[in-house]
């Protein structure tokens, strides 16, 4: 599993409050130097070339009990992104059937609820997957929209700072995150901003530009 963590502040929305909104409220407020930020951490499975719970006709074998990212799909979960049909992995056949899950923009009843409590689910467990962080010693985010900092940790460790983490009491006060940006007019603007930068040199993640 990797753990991507990226940091973020009101200037990355200056035009839209209700974006800003909608991120911080699935973040935590740490803080950077002398400056607090938002930050997000993402839990990812490992890519996998087709979900191992496929059976051989191409069918779901879990259909009834499938995890609530996959009630939601194709819908997307952040209420920003558009629905692109040429986007998304679905078969021909998916855009064939007859069930109606979208009209005039907005999802069916029944779909805008799974969609509303997976939302619900990345804002309550925000605390606590950047409490995992602190238990494992990340402590380097990449800046949202700019680039992602990507942490492979060895899964015993992961595990035992899961279990750790409880409600989020390990993430304490004197946490203090840095950002990685490696593009100078984004560096000068933060640094102004007393938010504290991580030095350009290769360290025990990936740095993802976008």
């Amino acid at each position: 599993m990797s753990v991507i963590v990226e940091a973020f502040d009101e200037s990355n929305w200056a035009g839209s409050s209700q974006q800003f909104s909608h991120a911080s409220g699935r973040s935590v407020t740490v803080r950077s130097g002398n400056a607090p930020v938002q930050l997000i951490a993402l839990f990812a499975g490992r890519a996998l070339e087709q979900c191992p719970n496929l059976k051989d006709d191409n069918l779901c074998g879990i259909y009834e009990e499938r995890p609530l990212v996959c009630r939601i799909y194709p819908m997307e979960i952040n209420p920003f992104i558009p629905l692109v049909k040429e986007k998304k992995a679905c078969p021909p056949e998916a855009w064939q059937s007859d069930e109606v899950i979208c009209t005039d923009g907005r999802a069916d009843s029944t779909m805008e609820a799974l969609i509303h409590q997976s939302r619900q689910a990345d804002r309550d467990d925000a605390a606590e997957k950047v409490a995992i962080c602190a238990a494992l010693g990340l402590n380097i985010a990449g800046w949202k929209d700019d680039a992602l900092v990507v942490y492979f940790p060895e899964q015993a460790r992961l595990l035992e700072a899961i279990d750790r983490a409880g409600d989020g009491s390990t993430l304490t006060s004197e946490t203090q995150w840095r950002v990685r940006v490696d593009k100078p007019s984004l560096r000068n603007r933060l640094a102004q901003a007393a938010i504290e930068l991580a030095d350009n040199e290769p360290g025990h993640y990936i740095f993802h530009e976008l």
